[in-house]
This record gives C-alpha cells, structure tokens and sequence, in this order.
C-alpha cells in the first residue's frame, strides 16, 4: 500500500505534465505532426489519425489525475491509459535510438528551447529523454497500487505543494540538462 499523500503528489504532478504537453500540442498543431511523423512509426493514415487524438488524450487525462487529486476519484482507468500511452513514446524513442535516429525533434512540450538545437530550436532524442520516460512509466505503474485510507492533515497539503514545486524544479532541470547535452553535441559536431 502507498500513502494518499504519495499517490496525491502522483495524481498532481501528471495532471500538470499531461496538462502542459496537451497545451504544447493544440498550441502548435503544425510541429506536432512533423514531430511525429519524423518519428516514422506508424503508416501515414494512422499518424494523422494518432496527431488528432493524442492531444485530447492528454487532457482527458490531465483531467482524470486532477480528478484524483482534488476530489478522490479513483484512477485506475487514468493510471493504465497513461502507463500505455507514456510507454508507446518510450518505445518510439527506443525504436529510433536503435535504427540510429537520433537527430528526430522528440516533441516533448518542455524542449522548446533556442539552445536545443540552433537548426530549428527543438530537443533531440536520446538515451537520457529514453531513461525520463521509463521512469515516468514506472512512476505511473506505481499509482496503480492500492493505497492506504489514511486522512489528509494540514501538514500534509504543506508537504504536497513542497513536493510538487520540489519534484517540478527537478523535472525541470533534467529537462534543462537534456537540452543543454544537445547543444553541446551539436557544437562538437560542428567543430569536429
């Protein structure tokens, strides 16, 4: 069993993910499908199918994990429809990474960044984005455990807003950290 607490930090903190990457898609829907079709996983009919959807999907499911968190809802359905979806973009990285892809934009809504890549502004696979995604996936299986019926104290709505700037600054700086690899590679690609 997992404490409440844990499972709310959970519930909040993939609302916030799923909520901003939805918004980073509807936002600028012309580089999310060239994000994904760069991918080239799926056959053209079935990508265009898959760039309509899998915005909305992210808000349905931003949704579900704030519906968790702020009223009790329970999140199975939300928990196994986010461990299938983070799991199929662990899969397409891993899938390019092994065919030697590794230049493709990943299409992540944090990776926008000038210092990315100069050519057009945008965060490359690889294997560090690979190991964020596996543990967002286990982070998601870990939600499906039962938890205990412990109530909420005050002190515990202190600890979560603590640990969801705590684990925010840290998302973010990883996030920062892939970025800034990227740029040097591309330096040193450049200068070799």
């Amino acid at each position: 069993m997992i404490d409440p607490l844990f499972l709310r930090i959970i519930s909040l903190g993939f609302a916030a993910l799923f909520l901003f990457a939805a918004a980073h898609k509807l936002g600028n829907r012309a580089h999310f499908r060239a994000s994904f079709a760069a991918y080239e996983i799926l056959p053209a009919g079935l990508s265009k199918s898959a760039v309509s959807i899998i915005p909305f999907l992210e808000l349905v499911l931003a949704l579900g994990w704030m519906a968790h968190a702020l009223f009790g809802f329970k999140v199975e359905l939300v928990s196994l429809l986010s461990i299938a979806l983070l799991t199929s973009y662990t899969a397409a990285i891993a899938v390019n990474l092994l065919r030697g892809r590794n230049y493709i934009d990943c299409g992540c809504s944090f990776s926008r960044s000038e210092f990315a890549n100069p050519a057009n502004g945008s965060q490359q696979i690889s294997p560090g984005l690979l190991l964020r995604n596996l543990l967002l996936v286990v982070i998601a299986i870990v939600s499906t455990f039962p938890s205990s019926d412990r109530l909420l104290h005050p002190i515990d709505f202190f600890a979560l807003a603590f640990s969801l700037l705590v684990f925010t600054l840290i998302y973010g700086a990883y996030n920062q950290l892939l970025v800034n690899s990227n740029a040097i590679n591309s330096w040193r690609q450049k200068h070799a």
